[in-house]
């Protein structure tokens, strides 16, 4: 256990009321001390099924590991208290097995400098120097295959040969991928509802570049590449949509406003006209109206009284439209109210 925390450095760590090998634990950062039930087998199976809706877990492979599902159990339920809604981005559930990967212990791990130097800095490691990933997904994937390395001569085969096809093309692939981002943690957060403007922004972004990525791509001669290259999609009308909604450069949360761009919905467009200047709308209105209905008396005023309304005068009030609702009449006019001069007062 102690190797297995050394390489995955948790930034939370949860434990039962009744854990007995504290001193594994003790000093470590963000430890959270959770009741038994959530450890139990039953409670596990049931939280798992009802979150992928499956029956049961022989799908997955993990029916055979009773901690490693009291484990999943407890993390899930407390995600679940944590995050305070549904997590429907978690579907499915793996099985990392000692046979498929080399076994390091703590102080190997650490001797090594893989990630950490021994004086617990980044520099002159052996991430740091292998490193020449340009989005935040590849960084942490390499980091994950070298504190976890593969057994199996297949998959190194495969690596190696995949790696060796792109090296060719790392001066065009590198430029377009840059611009991708972290678009896993983007995801993460829209699953979560914890996305913000900039986020949706950003993902525009990176779906705008799947084209060309997937254009160079096509020239790499590696099966596994083409492989990947046939699954990934190219999100066409989800980017079409991100791109006639959002404005190019959004503010950081919503409630600032202006993060839907003008032209995409016609009532808050009106909503903002009305905002920017009341007046303007007002008077577009009166020429609006005046076109539909004929009326080259009606005018559009206000007052303290009856707020925003429309006048007509009493010689041509018999031809107002049915959804002008009469609110007074005077001696030579009559005012009127109309739905949307209602919503300009509202």
């Amino acid at each position: 256990m102690a190797a297995e925390l050394q390489r995955t450095n948790p930034a939370e760590l949860l434990y039962a009321e009744d854990f007995a090998e504290m001193s594994l634990i003790e000093g470590r950062r963000g430890l959270r001390r959770r009741p038994l039930w959530e450890f139990e087998i039953d409670t596990a199976r049931q939280q798992l099924n009802l979150q992928f809706g499956t029956r049961d877990l022989v799908g997955f492979g993990v029916e055979n590991a009773p901690r490693g599902l009291c484990a999943a159990g407890c993390l899930l339920q407390y995600a679940k208290d944590t995050q305070r809604t549904t997590l429907p981005h978690i579907r499915s559930i793996t099985m990392e097995r000692e046979q498929d990967s080399i076994i390091m212990d703590a102080a190997t791990r650490r001797n090594l400098e893989i990630t950490q130097n021994l004086a617990g800095g980044a520099e002159n490691t052996l991430a740091s120097v292998l490193d020449c990933t340009v989005t935040p997904m590849g960084s942490r994937m390499l980091k994950r295959w070298l504190h976890m390395p593969v057994r199996d001569t297949r998959v190194l085969l495969e690596r190696q040969q995949t790696i060796g096809a792109l090296q060719d093309f790392t001066a065009e692939l590198q430029p377009v991928l840059r611009q991708v981002g972290d678009l896993e943690r983007i995801l993460a957060r829209l699953a979560l509802r914890t996305a913000r403007p900039r986020d949706l922004a950003r993902m525009r972004h990176a779906f705008q570049q799947l084209p060309e990525l997937r254009a160079q791509l096509e020239t790499v001669d590696s099966a596994p590449v083409q492989a990947l290259r046939e699954k990934m999609g190219e999100f066409a009308e989800l980017r079409d949509l991100l791109e006639r909604a959002i404005i190019d450069t959004p503010p950081v949360l919503v409630r600032d406003g202006g993060v839907i761009a003008s032209g995409y919905n016609e009532e808050l467009d009106e909503w903002r006209a009305l905002a920017d200047g009341a007046t303007d709308y007002l008077e577009r209105l009166e020429v609006r109206e005046r076109e539909r209905t004929g009326l080259d008396t009606l005018k559009v005023g206000f007052n303290a009284v009856h707020g925003y309304y429309i006048q007509i005068s009493r010689g041509q009030s018999h031809l107002a439209p049915i959804n002008y609702m009469r609110r007074q009449t005077l001696k030579k006019r009559r005012a009127l109210h109309h739905s949307r001069a209602k919503r300009v007062r509202r």
